[in-house]
């Protein structure tokens, strides 16, 4: 499975609003998307 960059910010907004746990989502995604919401933490 390849990791999509347009997911990487979908998976990130559901589980920020809590509608997922980083735990649930697909093993391939878990670190992008944890990256992701790091990053945005720092802006």
């Amino acid at each position: 499975m390849t990791v999509e960059a347009y997911m990487i910010k979908v998976y990130a907004f559901l589980v920020k609003n809590t509608q997922r746990k980083i735990e649930t989502l697909p093993q391939e995604y878990q670190t992008p998307v944890a990256e992701y919401l790091a990053a945005a933490d720092d802006k």
